[in-house]
């Protein structure tokens, strides 16, 4: 009798080893472990060799960052990853949310969201210190200024992985030839930042057309929001003013509102651009707002000066936007060029894990993407992915935003989901022709 309890009590004990073994094998996947999330299509364990292979199982290297599915990432080591940032604000601290929804699907640990608070040297201290404690995967956005110093720093830890988002990480040289800001330091994920500023304007230029068609343009003062400091959003106020001469044939109207002495954030803009509206004897306005907290300072100036009816904001941004009409609040600030988070964050995040996994390096993803003269130094061959865009109206931009949750299974919008299908948009655009112009470099020999 004692014998056979022993064998019951082998075989229980056998079968709870068991089930704790296959349990364990997807522990770190958060939609396989909630109830009523089960992931669609995933098949862990499936044996694919990695995501988005293709069908002969090797890796794509314009696809292996973009989440797949059906591809079982917890068979690979998992990794601690942080976003760090110079600033904080909307569109700062919705970037962190996407990470942090991505993170654990590409079986990472989010680690940490950290702002220096417009400190360089509180920024380079932040990533000393999480380098320290064993974060290997980053994406960073500091000031630009800073970036030789950050990959100076980077460049003592090779375990370390990373990508920035914001703005691509540029050297500050400025010989003749080199790009606005300097040579690419790295890959970067993003737009094209003078078409951007030109797509503002033709959108202002629109508004005036349908809401002002008797309104001379010269009567209309025309705001360009700027950084100057910064070389990537320069582009844009670059794109913008040269738009606005060549659809309104006027340049006496333009202004420049720089925040670069007064601050990144909201109340910089307004001390930017409040000087220039409550002074010029202009009654109507249109504004380039560079980015979501300077678009809405000169909403608020405008609002002040009793100017909201015949004055339009635009941006290149939108977190901001979309949170100020969740809010109610509707004025100037009327529409964004936005690419949602979400989407955002999808392929920086999947680089840096393609990178910490040995699959991919800086010189070899996306390959389809190197820009023939923007594409590093020393024979670096650093691409430039460029995401699509969606302008943020109030009438549908709660459509948008809901399908960008059900392409990244993601829950960052509380709208309803009717009517909307997976098809209505795409995460993916064709490759510009600018990407296909045969390079005559040195480094790549006229290929």
């Amino acid at each position: 009798m004692r014998k056979a309890q022993v064998l019951i009590l082998l075989f229980v004990l056998l079968l709870l080893l068991c089930a704790c073994a296959k349990n364990e094998g997807g522990q770190n996947n958060p939609l396989q472990n909630e109830p009523g999330r089960e992931e669609p299509g995933k098949t862990p364990g499936s044996g694919k060799p990695y995501p988005n292979a293709d069908p002969d199982g090797g890796i794509n290297l314009d696809k292996i960052a973009h989440y797949d599915r059906e591809y079982d990432y917890t068979q690979n080591p998992r990794y601690r990853v942080a976003y760090l940032t110079i600033e904080s604000g909307p569109l700062y601290q919705q970037s962190a949310e996407a990470y942090e929804h991505w993170a654990p699907l590409y079986n990472c640990e989010w680690a940490s969201f950290l702002s220096s608070g417009g400190d360089s040297d509180l920024f380079l201290t932040n990533l000393q210190n999480l380098i320290d404690q064993g974060v290997e995967g980053f994406i960073l956005d500091p000031d630009a200024s800073i970036w030789p110093a950050v990959v100076s720093l980077l460049e003592q830890y090779p375990e370390v992985k990373w990508m920035s988002q914001m703005a691509p990480p540029r050297d500050g040289e400025s010989d003749e030839g080199v790009p606005i800001g300097g040579n690419l330091l790295n890959n970067y994920v993003g737009f094209d930042n003078y078409d951007s500023g030109r797509q503002q304007v033709l959108r202002l230029v629109q508004w005036k057309k349908e809401n002002l068609p008797d309104v001379p343009w010269e009567e209309i003062g025309f705001v360009a929001m700027a950084f100057s400091s910064s070389p990537p959003l320069q582009e844009r106020v670059m794109g913008a003013i040269d738009t606005w001469e060549a659809e309104t044939g006027c340049t006496d109207n333009i202004f420049m509102a720089d925040a670069v002495s007064t601050g990144i954030n909201l109340q910089g803009g307004i001390d930017a651009v409040g000087p220039v509206i409550s002074t010029k004897d202009y009654q109507y306005w249109l504004v380039a707002g560079l980015i979501d907290d300077f678009a809405q300072a000169a909403a608020s100036v405008i609002d002040q000066q009793g100017l909201t009816d015949n004055s339009c904001v635009v941006v290149f941004g939108g977190s901001g936007l979309q949170m100020q009409w969740d809010a109610g609040q509707q004025d100037s600030f009327r529409y964004a060029l936005f690419t949602a988070q979400n989407l955002y964050a999808e392929p920086i995040i999947g680089a840096v894990y393609a990178y910490l996994n040995g699959w991919a390096t800086p010189d070899s993803i996306w390959p389809s993407w190197i820009m023939p003269h923007d594409h590093g130094k020393d024979g670096h061959t650093y691409s430039q992915l460029r995401l699509p865009t969606v302008w943020l109206e109030y009438e549908t931009y709660k459509h948008y935003l809901e399908w960008t949750d059900i392409y990244a299974n993601a829950d960052a919008y509380p709208y309803s989901r009717e009517g909307i299908n997976v098809n209505d948009y795409t995460p993916f655009l064709e490759i510009p022709k600018e990407y296909k112009v045969p390079c005559t470099c040195e480094y790549c020999s006229g290929s």
